[in-house]
């Protein structure tokens, strides 16, 4: 259940108590559950929101502005104004010193929530490096004031910050504390809030070894057996996704050195056809790498709701610029294998059905899309560096191996 710890003595307003019951009830479920109610349960949780401000339930407001940020940024609600507007009232709040005096769990909920707008504002380029900064204040400030030990975990964001702007010195910081989370309480999973952004921080520091031994006792189940439970609550803590990762922080961090490193030593993971659903963007690229051209007319379809999602403004600019990145290499691969044409509904004219696009022109519409956004990017933040994020990609295609 979405609010389900809050609990009738946290609840003085029976009138909120009826609101919050409801909106437990739309969530007894699994998550496809929850997601499929959105139409009703978006609003049920935005009118809990202003009516436990009007009754100045802070306890309430608080879990409930978390939750509902966090629910909305699942990839199939993805309301991006609405998470806008709540970033807003977050800011509006903290300059207004709305709620000082609540209880632990409140504040620790607000901490959450500032790290959630943080990691949030990083993926789209009219938020630009002066409010990011302010963001990072505000959470540091929060953290400070409001944070418990359970709020070290809100430090991914502090660190995928950090490799964004590719800063050691925040990326230290913000180690130091997820070294101290506890991931025995099923708060924090071990592979998402520590293993994954832990490879990317040894990755920056060009500690090539001590990312892949994070990775060696993820797959091999080797972590700290208090942590274990991860391994059948999270659908991330495989063999695939780790090594997924891995490679993509190599992209991220502009370091082709260590991805041939690493694609050297799990070619032949990616050389075997892809099990499962094909609906990994960079999962394609390194299986195409590898020389596995299986399942084409999946991947078209991937490639193509790819486009839809970035022109429809469903996928973050973030995520939409290095997406159109892989179809750009994947397009040029092709092309170079002496593919002819591929069918195609992209673009503006997409709704009018497929087309045939030459392999080159494919790669020519994404490398342009791709530039459009790495342009936007540059001009938001001083430290992205749009050219050396495609060249790393360019690179890359040198590992690239023949299949049939």
């Amino acid at each position: 259940m979405i609010l389900e710890s809050l609990e009738r003595n946290h609840v003085a307003d029976d009138k909120l108590w009826e609101l919050v019951n409801r909106a437990n009830h739309l969530t007894l479920g699994d998550y496809d559950s929850w997601d499929n109610n959105a139409p009703a349960l978006v609003p049920l949780l935005e009118r809990i929101l202003v009516l436990s401000r009007e009754r100045e339930e802070w306890q309430i407001y608080f879990y409930d502005m978390a939750k509902l940020f966090w629910y909305i940024r699942r990839s199939t609600v993805n309301n991006i104004p609405l998470s806008f507007k709540i970033s807003e009232m977050f800011h509006r709040d903290f300059e207004q010193r709305v709620g000082e005096n609540v209880s632990s769990f409140a504040r620790e909920w607000r901490v959450d929530l500032a790290a959630k707008i943080l990691s949030f504002y990083c993926e789209y380029p009219q938020i630009d490096d002066a409010k990011i900064a302010r963001m990072l204040e505000i959470f540091r400030e929060c953290e400070a004031r409001y944070g418990g030990d359970w709020n070290y975990g809100s430090y991914t964001a502090v660190m995928n910050l950090a490799l964004f702007n590719r800063d050691k010195k925040l990326a230290e910081e913000a180690a130091g504390k997820l070294k101290k989370t506890m991931y025995d309480n099923q708060c924090y999973c071990y592979v998402c809030t520590y293993a994954r952004p832990m490879i990317g921080y040894h990755i920056l520091r060009g500690e090539t070894e001590d990312a892949a031994e994070i990775v060696s006792q993820v797959c091999k189940k080797t972590i700290p057996s208090k942590y274990r439970w991860c391994f059948d609550m999270c659908q991330q803590a495989n063999e695939e996704d780790m090594k997924d990762i891995t490679l993509m922080h190599c992209l991220d961090l502009r370091a082709h050195e260590q991805f041939a490193r690493f694609f050297e030593n799990w070619q032949a993971l990616y050389r075997q056809p892809k099990q499962g659903e094909v609906d990994d963007t960079f999962n394609v690229f390194f299986h195409a790498l590898a020389g596995d051209w299986s399942r084409k007319e999946e991947r078209l379809l991937l490639a193509e709701q790819d486009d839809q999602g970035r022109r429809e403004q469903k996928e973050t600019p973030l995520d939409s610029l290095y997406w159109l990145l892989c179809w750009y290499c994947y397009f040029r691969m092709l092309d170079e294998r002496g593919e002819g044409n591929v069918n195609l509904a992209l673009g503006e004219h997409a709704e009018d059905g497929r087309r045939a696009w030459s392999c080159r022109k494919a790669a020519e519409y994404f490398g342009h899309q791709a530039d459009l956004l790495g342009g936007q990017m540059d001009r938001a933040r001083a430290r992205f560096d749009y050219e050396g994020l495609k060249a790393c990609y360019e690179e890359c295609l040198k590992y690239r191996k023949t299949g049939d």
